[in-house]
């Protein structure tokens, strides 16, 4: 059995809006031994997306909504991977090598995603079963953040935020006119990755539910200490809000 949690949900409060967060953490079983790594690299965005469990739970306070965060690191395996996918256990990340992912035999594959790739989906399924049989219209947000700065590259990423989307223009670039008025920040339009070559856990669970959702995307420097998280948090908690009365005058036939 693994020391680590597959996943933790909660309920904040009983508004229609669930948050989850798939490299929440970068928690490994001890028996990993870290993968071979040392902590200072355990630490950085190859293991987790910083600050993004922050973000998704501060973000699921300010919405009085339901917070779903994944307890193991991706580099163990990555939830937001199929399973057929070359980086579902990564042999590198950003150029750094994984020595505990190195060659690593058929069993010891299928015994990680026996422990926790599936477990984990089951979970999130389950729980987004739950959370739509008391939500008519519900809305779904993913949050992951990004590292300013990939190995070997010159330049800082542009973007503070992007939006990732494929089904869901709506949602998408409503929060992105919302997030360029509040911050005037630079917003990525399915940057710096594109949802529609891959959004592993949006594209399983909720494409397929028909459920409106956001795929949100951080650059780690903006939400480095907690006062830039919950400012941050409200600026999207705001957004939010906006789309949802938006789409429900639409829906109404209300809308200009």
């Amino acid at each position: 059995m693994s020391d680590i949690k597959i996943a933790s949900f909660a309920r904040v409060g009983g508004a229609p809006f669930f948050i989850f967060c798939d490299h929440a953490s970068n928690a490994m079983p001890g028996a990993m031994n870290g993968l071979g790594m040392p902590d200072d690299l355990l630490a950085t965005h190859v293991a987790w997306d910083i600050g993004a469990g922050a973000l998704a739970a501060a973000l699921a306070a300010k919405l009085d909504g339901a917070l779903f965060a994944c307890g193991f690191s991706r580099l163990v395996i990555d939830p937001n991977r199929a399973l057929d996918s070359n980086d579902l256990i990564p042999a590198t990340s950003d150029q750094i090598p994984i020595p505990g992912n190195q060659m690593l035999a058929c069993a010891a594959r299928q015994d990680r995603i026996e422990r926790f790739h599936i477990p984990y989906h089951d979970r999130l399924s389950s729980a987004l079963d739950d959370f739509t049989a008391a939500h008519t219209h519900p809305l779904i947000i993913s949050v992951h953040s990004f590292t300013n700065r990939l190995m070997g590259a010159a330049d800082d990423r542009p973007w503070k935020v992007g939006l990732l989307w494929r089904e869901d223009e709506y949602s998408a670039k409503g929060m992105m006119r919302h997030l360029e008025r509040a911050t005037g920040w630079p917003i990525g339009d399915n940057e710096p990755y594109d949802a529609r070559v891959f959004n592993y856990s949006i594209d399983r669970h909720v494409s397929p539910r028909g459920l409106a959702h956001l795929t949100i995307e951080v650059r780690q420097d903006i939400i480095g200490v907690e006062r830039d998280i919950v400012r941050l948090a409200s600026i999207l908690a705001d957004g939010v809000h906006a789309i949802t009365k938006s789409r429900t005058a639409m829906m109404k036939g209300d809308a200009p």
